[in-house]
């Protein structure tokens, strides 16, 4: 999915996503650093100054690109920079949704956004768990669905089964796996009691596959990443949980505090547009593939097997 959407498209793409956050005295800092870095790195346009591009009104962006796939990549962008105003305001959320009309726009970003600014965080965090669930299986490791775990919603089996890795030879998907579990402390899933421990597995594989840390800023690049590789409702759902968390800063997982205006970071911006476009330049979705089935293969065949680009 080179570039996301086609050259010809890139400038009513901009000057739509430039006019949706034009409220309030302007867009935001934040949201300009992160326009400006997807000009740059997702669409290769260093050369486009968002300070003269044409802004373009809801009606002109749906001449521009109505009908074609930018329709559902401006969609969940338009979310993603509504949410990197802080505090995201009533105006800011009318204006979304006025190209959201326009293009016939709706769904769980939009609805999430629209409920934290009008009901407040608990009614979008009950959106965001309404839909989570809806595509908790889809999330899961393939080999683990339909797997039961204990009253206590733990796996022991399962633990067990992720610890022998440690005995895998160096440089494997699977040694490489436990090596990140030790180095950033983190529980093997399975161990800890939790309803998503199945979807943990493949949420870390796909970290340890990208090359991204379990940390605020590369859980962000990750929903960018798998969002350029895929960008289907489960990987919406993937990259939205972690804007929720660590960028509206309204949802808590776990041990994980939420925390808002990640991407305002410096670099912060240009890591998630750099994830986006590397996504974008895979051959295959290995967030989707069967990673146990891998677990042997060595880390970087199975990164040359779906084309992953080196991280920058």
């Amino acid at each position: 999915m080179p570039r996301l959407v086609d050259p010809g498209q890139v400038e009513p793409v901009v000057g739509g996503l430039l006019g949706a956050i034009d409220v309030d005295g302007g867009p935001t800092d934040e949201q300009l650093r992160l326009l400006r870095a997807l000009t740059t790195h997702v669409w290769d346009r260093p050369d486009l100054e968002l300070d003269t591009t044409r802004v373009l009104t809801p009606p002109e962006v749906a001449a521009a690109i109505g009908g074609t796939d930018a329709v559902r990549r401006f969609h969940y962008l338009l979310v993603v920079l509504e949410l990197c105003r802080h505090p995201l305001t009533a105006a800011q959320d009318e204006r979304v949704e006025e190209y959201a009309a326009a293009l016939s726009l709706d769904g769980m970003g939009l609805e999430f956004c629209r409920d934290l600014v009008a009901e407040g965080a608990e009614v979008a965090r009950a959106d965001h768990d309404r839909f989570e669930v809806n595509l908790r299986e889809a999330q899961q490791e393939p080999s683990l669905r339909g797997r039961s775990q204990r009253d206590d919603l733990t796996d022991p089996e399962l633990v067990e089964m992720l610890m022998a890795m440690e005995r895998l030879p160096q440089g494997s998907l699977g040694h490489a796996l436990m090596r990140f579990y030790a180095e950033f402390g983190l529980s093997v899933p399975g161990a800890s009691s939790s309803e998503l421990n199945y979807a943990f597995v493949a949420h870390d594989m796909n970290h340890v596959i990208a090359g991204y840390d379990p940390v605020a800023e590369g859980e962000l690049a990750l929903g960018a990443f798998q969002m350029g590789m895929n960008d289907s409702e489960v990987s919406w759902i993937l990259c939205l949980t972690n804007l929720a968390i660590h960028e509206a800063g309204v949802i808590q997982l776990g041990d994980i505090a939420p925390k808002a205006a990640t991407l305002a970071r410096p670099g912060v911006a240009d890591t998630f547009a750099r994830a986006l476009a590397r996504g974008s330049r895979c051959t295959g979705d290995f967030a989707v593939a069967d990673h146990l089935a891998m677990v042997e293969m060595p880390l970087e065949e199975v990164r040359a097997r779906f084309g992953v680009p080196p991280v920058e």
